[in-house]
């Protein structure tokens, strides 16, 4: 699955994260505006970060980090690992790109892994990443966790959704 994985999605291609994308990953990622909103990305956000994560990704899954890519220029990126997540550069947001991406990671997801559930959640006040779970057809499961969030340096409540591959199948 290494460098050859590609997912095409229209004009975005989605593909592994590498070393040549890390000037402009760290361009749209050091931005508190995005970073804020994430888990266990620092503000600010340098090189060494991305090199950090690129090592992490080496480790586990490439799919826990792929670019999100318009006509060369990577916009954010998605990932499953084991949930999915996603974060998009603040000049790209409001275009319905990672409705696009998500859908098209998805959709590669349950016709190509073993899974029949995906999780994912999004911190309390992330409107956008809300409304990008819920038409993908994410529920959410009641639980809601106290999550560090790096950024910010406080816990946040992180609430969580789940999307069954029925239900998904049923909505395409």
């Amino acid at each position: 699955m290494a460098d050859k994985f590609v997912i095409r999605a229209g004009r975005l291609t989605l593909r592994p994260l590498g070393a040549a994308d890390g000037e402009q990953v760290v361009g749209l990622l050091n931005d508190y505006q995005v970073s804020r909103w994430l888990t266990v990305v620092p503000h600010p956000y340098r090189l060494s970060d991305f090199n950090g994560f690129l090592t992490h990704l080496a480790d586990t899954s490439p799919l826990g980090g792929l670019a999100i890519e318009e006509y060369g220029q990577v916009m954010g990126v998605i990932g499953l690992d084991p949930t999915l997540g996603f974060w998009l550069g603040r000049v790209h947001q409001g275009r319905g790109i990672m409705t696009k991406a998500a859908t098209a990671l998805v959709d590669w997801a349950f016709e190509n892994l073993e899974i029949d559930r995906m999780g994912s959640g999004y911190f309390r006040g992330n409107a956008a990443s809300r409304a990008v779970l819920t038409k993908l057809g994410f529920r959410e499961t009641g639980v809601i966790e106290r999550v560090s969030c790096v950024a910010q340096g406080n816990d946040m409540e992180l609430i969580k959704l789940s999307l069954t591959r029925d239900d998904w199948q049923r909505s395409q």
